[in-house]
């Protein structure tokens, strides 16, 4: 659409997501796997990091998020793209599979969350929100699966799928509103949200 392409989303970008897939799948045959971001991304002096107690990287429209998690320092070996829905479902059924955890895909009740009906407690058990508080929380302040934070709650997180042809393109997963980690939703190119943040994904060359 108009706003899709006023707002940086348009077939050069769509051609880089396709050269992202492609890269991604070479690597994971290669190496035999990828890595997510522990946290989502955080800001540090306006730096996109990966780092626990920062304040999510929000408020950005999805270009921005895009082109972000690119400019991640990785090293030589390695390069940072925005997650995509095929490798957050791959870290929600390898979370699944190697934890207690079965239903984190579809369920909060269970988990120590940043969700807004739910109390959030530190690892000593301290109470760091109440319950029925909408509250964006620093990275890394909830309780890990699998060494990876808030996948469902604190920010919906952005990420390359997109939906051609409708109003809203832009495919964000999980969010802070009570929806479990694998919540699909969709929203606006232009949305920039303090509810709307991002996660990066590390693949080696």
């Amino acid at each position: 659409s108009s706003t899709d392409l006023a707002n940086g989303v348009d077939e050069e970008v769509a051609q880089k997501i396709v050269n992202q897939v492609n890269a991604e799948k070479a690597s994971i045959e290669k190496y035999s796997g990828f890595y997510i971001g522990r946290y989502e991304v955080g800001k540090e002096n306006n730096e996109a990091v990966i780092q626990q107690n920062k304040e999510p990287y929000a408020s950005v429209r999805w270009i921005d998020a895009y082109n972000l998690a690119q400019g991640i320092e990785s090293g030589n070996n390695a390069t940072s793209y925005l997650c995509s829905s095929y490798a957050w479902d791959t870290a929600l059924s390898f979370i699944e599979s190697k934890t207690e955890s079965s239903d984190y895909g579809s369920n909060i009740s269970k988990y120590n969350g940043n969700w807004k009906s739910k109390q959030v407690v530190d690892k000593n058990g301290n109470v760091i929100k109440e319950a029925g508080v909408a509250q964006r929380l620093n990275t890394g302040l909830t309780t890990a699966l699998c060494n990876i934070y808030d996948m469902g709650g604190n920010v919906g997180e952005m990420t390359t799928e997109l939906n051609p042809n409708i109003s809203e393109t832009v495919v964000l997963r999980g969010y802070g509103h009570d929806t479990p980690a694998g919540n699909r939703w969709d929203n606006g190119s232009s949305n920039a949200a303090a509810g709307f943040g991002f996660r990066a994904t590390l693949f080696l060359k």
